[in-house]
């Protein structure tokens, strides 16, 4: 609902953007020709869009000299191979490339990369502020967008508005997020400041042992935090999924909305953030580090309409590994439903209408 910020930029410039696809992303940090296709497997199974390639690929991201046109030779990658088993499990690829191999080989690396079959590039480290970083980093969207790749930029860049023209700037960092392992309390702030900007690519931790949440929490977040490529499981590999129940909801969530209805909280304590797709809504509460209640009035689903409600909450008396009770029940809307969320915790909510 904040398009203040996207209307000060001119219409779109891109005459085609039917290639332009949101969607979730696993990134594969194991940088194998079988781990990235690991990864493509549980992508698939999973319900996510993309598979990200990062650092390393090509070499070192911080020396000059390597080269982001040729797989780094410690590696097995083909990766137009890659794409193409990729593309025959409905997967798209994207890959990391530091901006000082963009600097250098940008023009070279587009036609490159479309050739072999990629679908996007996410930029690393880059420079931002001064007039002449601002101009090179939007002249390399522009550049991407005319080679049908999507853009994710990552470091300190913050959305002013430039994907309206140029829409395949899917998202950016420009946020402390999980690569950070930030407190709930600043994961509540967040929803109030930061995403009043724009898109941000969190990076959404889950099996993580670092992460100062709990797993319900982490679950509310990809209701909570907007992007249209929506980093998920960052940190995890493929076999760190044991059939958990609760991740259905992931699986489930889509990165882009219909409709979005903030319906409760207060900036550093809590948030209650709804979203629509089609005729389904996911809702996610994350708390800061205090324990509370939340009185959930279900007056934003359809009036007259019954509903099959998924519900995903902290429960620290279960006997599993992540603590996640998943209850499934029939409501109507309007009732009431009460969430106790636990110190750092939160809930999940899917709401799936009934014929």
């Amino acid at each position: 609902n904040n398009d203040i910020v996207l209307n000060l930029n001119p219409a779109c410039k891109l005459a085609d953007t039917s290639w332009i696809k949101p969607g979730k992303v696993f990134r594969s940090g194991d940088l194998k020709q079988d781990r990235v296709k690991a990864a493509i497997d549980f992508a698939a199974e999973r319900g996510i869009r993309y598979v990200h390639m990062d650092a390393g690929w090509y070499g070192p991201e911080m020396k000059v000299s390597s080269d982001a046109t040729t797989v780094s030779p410690d590696k097995d990658l083909d990766i137009p191979a890659l794409c193409q088993y990729a593309e025959s499990k409905g997967i798209g690829l994207m890959v990391y490339v530091n901006q000082r191999a963009l600097v250098q080989q940008l023009d070279t690396l587009l036609p490159l990369y479309k050739k072999w079959g990629l679908k996007g590039i996410k930029f690393g480290f880059v420079q931002i502020g001064n007039q002449r970083w601002s101009t090179w980093l939007h002249d390399a969207v522009r550049k991407c967008g005319e080679y049908g790749l999507m853009v994710d930029i990552h470091d300190e860049y913050r959305p002013t508005g430039f994907s309206r023209t140029y829409p395949n700037l899917m998202t950016q960092e420009g946020i402390r997020g999980n690569e950070e392992m930030p407190d709930a309390t600043h994961n509540t702030v967040l929803p109030y400041t930061r995403f009043l900007a724009g898109a941000a690519d969190y990076t959404l931790c889950y099996f993580n042992g670092r992460v100062k949440n709990t797993k319900a929490h982490q679950l509310a977040m990809a209701a909570v935090y907007y992007s249209p490529l929506q980093f998920m499981f960052w940190y995890d590999r493929p076999e760190f999924y044991k059939g958990e129940e609760e991740l259905e909801f992931w699986k489930a969530i889509p990165s882009v909305w219909d409709d979005s209805r903030a319906l409760d909280g207060e900036i550093g304590e809590y948030i209650v953030q709804a979203r629509r797709s089609g005729n389904d809504w996911f809702v996610g509460a994350m708390t800061n580090t205090e324990a509370r209640t939340v009185t959930l009035t279900t007056d934003f689903l359809e009036p007259g309409k019954k509903y099959m409600l998924h519900l995903y909450e902290d429960d620290d008396k279960l006997n599993t590994r992540t603590k996640v009770r998943s209850t499934h029940k029939k409501i109507k809307a309007g009732d009431k439903l009460t969430l106790k969320l636990k110190a750092s915790g939160g809930a999940a909510l899917h709401f799936i209408p009934l014929k």
